[in-house]
């Protein structure tokens, strides 16, 4: 059950999925050409420019461990791991991206 409120809400709301489209009177568009990646120098430049997402994966509880581990023996982050992990599999992935982005205080 929802709340009068909610149920309002939701009906002003246009809806999330995606509805089916009618068949279209005419053909349809050849679709563009997917650009390949940067070569790794302009990785370094893009880095800065382009904005980060989100990544979040599921994973048993004593691989997160594992992880956790392998991470602390290097001395890096998690995200550094994934990203240096991501970068063994032939995917572009630049010093810069995989640098720590949590400041540190010198001291």
């Amino acid at each position: 059950m929802t709340s009068k409120k909610l149920g309002a809400i939701l009906r002003s709301m246009p809806p999330a999925t995606a509805r089916p489209e009618e068949p279209p009177s005419a053909p349809a568009p050849a679709p563009e050409p997917v650009p390949e990646p940067p070569p790794r120098e302009q990785a370094a430049t893009s880095a800065a420019v382009e904005p980060e997402v989100p990544l979040q994966v599921l994973v048993p509880k004593h691989i997160r461990k594992q992880l956790a581990v392998k991470a602390a023996e290097e001395g890096q982050s998690l995200r550094a791991l994934v990203l240096t992990a991501i970068r063994s599999l032939g995917i572009s992935v630049s010093d810069e991206e995989i640098r720590d982005k949590r400041g540190r205080r010198s001291t």
